[in-house]
């Protein structure tokens, strides 16, 4: 409030006015070291806990899709429990990470993800190291973003640091007890649109038989279809099941329950928390479950000067996934049912039909249902971090500060599929009645156990001085770092299974095969920060680190990188009645150098056991009772240095009208040189592969955040927020050898993401038709079909042009609405549920025409003249019935890479929240200290392209990373979820 002075009277009547100038916002920054924010010369951005858990993610980073500039974060698949991909001001490493670093109350946390090394044949994806975190227990996070801001982390941090500070002990009017606790409900959000207007068939013609909806148009007659079964067979009216795909998932169930209790006195704080979420999604049966239970404790005591804290986590989890990809996998057998036949038919495993033997199609899937109730997807571990922390306060201005940090995790995955062949070959129509080609060749049943073991040490020894001087304040910090970290995992896998259906790894005759593999790495560095301020308005602040990292050779191990930042808040010069119009102003700049080491096992090669073919197979070690070895073929390398990464940043910084309108935007550009890769070599020379240094990536864009309150009262205030990146990407140089280009991601042959000199991170090549000089697409003179051309073309990027969030808030009193929105605008990735509704026919574009006959427009055909040389003619060849399933299908010549590639662009409800905090007069007589009632929605609506009729832009078979945006090769449609929920405070 403002004050003011009256004159002494016998009676004194003053109504005090509000002064809507905000508190000084205090970030934490990197190390835990809590700053100004005025004070930054570099983007940070930090959101508040409450925003992190209201729309009751399972997660600490799902709430903040599309809020953050700069930053972009996607849910690689809607199955409960999967990881999220976050990526900072674009890729930077063609090899390595690019996921940030995530620092919970100053010590790094593992975010490596559990996920499938076969995208393509068994894919899956168990989440991250994140997803540990209790959203309920997150006090704050920030993201810190450019090179300056991260470079005390050291090279781990190369892509940006999400930090995370958790709740501590407050004192409280009451209790200090905390429950949250729903339902959520969640069904598919996107299923491909599919055509209505022909069955089951191949190339116009009714079969009994198929896997594709290439037959005759509808015409309601009763039709005979699938296998004979002791002298009976199916029958169904030849009509289509339009909501087929939809009504084949179930609708998903979540609870969740949080429960913490936290206090403080004068010299002690505690805090301590237990949650719970158990979660089964909309696959039907438990084959997408998710549970997970964590506990958290947190203290502090001060003894004089001396404070000692601490801080112990542990959380388990146990998930299920439905395996996608080609083959018997649930999904892939789903898009592939003709458009006339209920999938909902084969739920019952009772009916002989329904079984793989009897299944209507032998053509490579089976029954969905079948899948989902016998094959064997699950992960389950327990992981404990936390921290000892002791800070000593001495000199008046000095403080020095000890933090020591575990985090160690212990995993369990175990894989398996049945023996279809014992089970179903002999005597089945799908077995022996197709030999070779029935689905059960080579389907002997596998089991795979996996257990793995990850282990973090973390320690920081800090020394800081804070003092004073007239107009100046002096912040200065030296430091060291130790950080330890060990991963092992063993591996058996057995085929062949006796007992089809039993999954133990003694229940084959053959011996198991045993992978086991450990690595170890050290890093250890010295950094310090010197922070100076002029009058609260200028700001100087210089950061260095030296590290040495084991993953590099000797000489190249040590590696220094400085940072710069400076600020400039120059409304401090403005007077009173010009701050009433620009109540903020600040400039800000920076310059930083951040590394990024080598992985493991990169500099020298490694031995395996020996293997090599002969005539007539191979030759396998150990060989009776002999064992050999054989040097890898990747070649290392005694001069490889870490990738470095340089990023310069200028900002601007503006609040108007007492913060009724502000923005901060910022440009940025990042070179990242030294790019660590496998170059080929001859295999002449004993290798395939050589680690090398060679490559430079450029990324620089622009960011916006802009807030507005448009209507602000006593009782109603109306909030706005945009967020605005754009980001250009750029392959600047690649070694000479690769021709100036590589493969990021890709199908051997087909539809790949490269990188490529002078162009973009992430170009596809694909398939394509020839085109004459002027433009018109040349055919086939025989058929009409499309003639391929010579080379692969390019057909876009993965990029997008821009990524902007939208975020709107009402508040009436305790009432409050708000609801967020997701933009991304370009790119463009691989779909093989694309690629797979159209070759079966299902997909809505197939029934162009009505399957009639049709010339290709703006077609030509190429003559080749008797002296060689070459003419164009008009084409007046129409594509013939029995070839239009070829032409939506067949890459080389049909219609190409569009057959496979989706636009990325996409406008997502990201959520919703309806929430009343009950009155508090309501309460006064209670031992209630607040009420919050609220209703959700999280990824409600999802608009794109009319060309993308297919599949969620955000899904991905391919992990978190780079590859993960090449695309996804028949992954799980994504879900909405909405939800209730309660907040009650003791």
């Amino acid at each position: 409030m403002e004050s003011q002075e009256v004159k002494i009277q016998p009676i004194v009547k003053v109504v005090l006015h509000s002064n809507s100038e905000q508190l000084e916002e205090v970030v934490v920054t990197a190390m835990g070291i809590k700053r100004s924010e005025k004070a930054l010369g570099y983007s940070a951005t930090s959101v508040g806990g409450e925003k992190i858990s209201e729309s009751r993610t399972s997660d600490v980073m799902s709430a903040l899709a599309g809020k953050i500039a700069g930053v972009q974060i996607s849910a690689t698949s809607s199955d409960p429990g999967a990881s999220n991909s976050v990526i900072i001001r674009g890729v930077s490493s063609l090899s390595g990470t690019n996921q940030p670093l995530y620092v919970i109350d100053g010590v790094p946390l593992n975010n490596d993800t559990e996920n499938s090394s076969d995208e393509l044949n068994a894919g899956f994806d168990f989440g991250n190291g994140a997803n540990a975190v209790n959203p309920d227990d997150v006090e704050n996070m920030t993201i810190l973003k450019g090179a300056a801001a991260t470079a005390l982390y050291g090279s781990r941090a190369a892509n940006g640091v999400v930090m995370i500070t958790t709740k501590t002990g407050k004192k409280n009017k009451g209790l200090g007890i905390e429950y949250n606790g729903g339902l959520q409900w969640s069904n598919i959000l996107r299923v491909p649109e599919m055509q209505n207007e022909f069955g089951m068939g191949w190339s116009g013609t009714h079969t009994m038989l198929e896997n594709g909806s290439w037959g005759p148009r509808f015409d309601g007659s009763m039709q005979l279809y699938g296998n004979v079964y002791q002298n009976s067979q199916k029958m169904k009216p030849y009509l289509p099941v339009k909501n087929n795909m939809r009504d084949f998932f179930d609708t998903g169930f979540r609870y969740s329950n949080s429960l913490s209790f936290n206090g403080a006195t004068d010299k002690s704080t505690y805090f301590v928390s237990f949650s719970q979420i158990s979660d089964n999604g909309m696959i039907p049966t438990d084959a997408d479950s998710y549970d997970k239970y964590t506990f958290s404790a947190r203290g502090s005591h001060k003894i004089g000067n001396l404070t000692f804290s601490s801080s112990l986590n542990y959380a388990y989890q146990e998930n299920k996934f439905a395996t996608t990809g080609q083959g018997l996998s649930m999904i892939n057998s789903l898009w592939q049912t003709p458009r006339d036949i209920d999938v909902r038919w084969m739920e019952n495993q009772d009916d002989p039909f329904n079984t793989p033997g009897y299944y209507y199609t032998p053509y490579g899937v089976t029954n969905p249902y079948y899948v989902l109730n016998h094959n064997l997807n699950s992960y389950n571990s327990e992981r404990f971090y936390g921290k000892f922390q002791l800070d000593y306060d001495f000199l008046k201005y000095f403080k020095f500060t000890y933090r020591m940090g575990l985090d160690s995790t212990t995993g369990q995955n175990e894989f398996g599929t049945e023996n279809l062949y014992a089970l179903y070959y002999d005597g089945t129509p799908n077995g022996v009645g197709q030999g070779s080609s029935s689905p059960f060749s080579g389907e002997t049943g596998e089991y795979r156990i996996r257990t793995s073991r990850r282990r973090e040490i973390n320690q920081d020894l800090l020394l800081t001085f804070t003092m004073p001087v007239n107009d100046f304040h002096i912040n200065a910090l030296v430091g060291f770092n130790g950080n330890e970290r060990r991963y092992s995992y063993q591996q058996s896998t057995v085929t062949n299974l006796t007992i089809p259906t039993w999954y133990n790894l003694s229940n084959s005759p053959d011996t198991p095969n045993v992978t086991q593999y450990s690595e170890m790495r050290r890093l250890m560095g010295v950094f310090g920060q010197f922070e100076g301020s002029w009058k609260d308005m200028v700001y100087l602040t210089v950061t260095a680190r030296n590290d040495w990292s084991s993953t590099l050779p000797k000489e190249n191990r040590s590696f220094f990188y400085p940072g710069v930042t400076g600020s400039f808040i120059f409304s401090e010069l403005f007077d009173d009645e010009l701050k009433d119009i620009i109540t903020f102003g600040k400039v800000r700049a920076s310059w930083g150098k951040t590394g990024n080491d080598a992985d493991v096992y990169m500099i020298n090669p490694v031995y395996a056991a020996s293997a090599n073919s002969i005539a007539f197979g191979s030759l396998t070690f150990p060989l009776n009772g002999v064992n050999a070895y054989s040097v890898g073929n990747i070649l290392g390398s005694n001069t490889l240095s870490p990738e470095m990464t340089t990023e310069y940043e200028f900002g601007l910084n503006m609040a108007f009208l007492h913060n009724r309108i502000s923005f901060d935007l910022a440009y940025y550009n990042r070179n990242s040189d030294k790019q660590i890769m496998s170059l080929s070599m001859d295999p002449a020379t004993g290798y395939t592969a050589q680690n090398i240094n060679l490559g430079k990536i450029r990324n620089h864009g622009i960011e916006l955040l802009f807030n507005v309150t448009p209507i602000e009262t006593r009782d109603f205030t109306w909030d706005v927020t945009l967020n605005f990146t754009k980001n250009w990407s750029k392959v600047i140089s690649l070694p000479e050898e690769l021709g100036g280009e590589t493969v990021i991601q890709g199908l051997n042959g087909g539809t790949s993401m490269y990188a490529i000199v002078g162009q973009p991170v992430g170009v596809f090549k694909a398939e394509a038709a020839k085109y004459d000089p002027e433009g018109h697409i040349i055919v086939n003179s025989s058929t009409g079909m499309p003639v391929a051309a010579d080379e692969f073309q390019i057909y876009g990027d993965m990029n997008n042009r821009y990524q902007m969030g939208v975020s709107t808030r009402l508040s009436y009193k305790g009432v409050s609405l708000s609801a967020d929105f997701d933009i991304r605008q370009g790119g463009i990735m691989y779909s093989r549920t694309k690629d797979n509704i159209y070759f079966t026919g299902n997909a809505i574009q197939t029934a162009y025409n009505d399957r009639n006959t049709f010339i290709i427009p703006n077609s030509v055909n190429e003559i080749v003249n008797a002296d060689g040389t070459v003419s164009y003619v008009e084409n007046t060849t129409p594509i013939t019935s029995s070839n239009i399933c070829n032409y939506y299908y067949d890459s080389t010549g049909g219609i190409g890479g569009d057959l496979q590639l989706v636009s990325k662009s996409f406008v997502k409800l990201r959520s919703i929240v309806l929430s009343w905090d009950l009155p508090k007069k309501w309460l006064a007589k209670t031992p209630l200290q607040g009420v919050r009632i609220s209703a959700y929605g999280n990824n409600l609506f999802l608009w794109t392209p009319s060309s993308n009729t297919f599949i969620d832009p955000e899904t991905t078979s391919f992990g978190n990373d780079l590859s993960g945006n090449y695309g996804e090769f028949s992954s799980n449609p994504s879900s909405r979820n909405f939800g209730i929920n309660l907040n009650v405070k003791f």
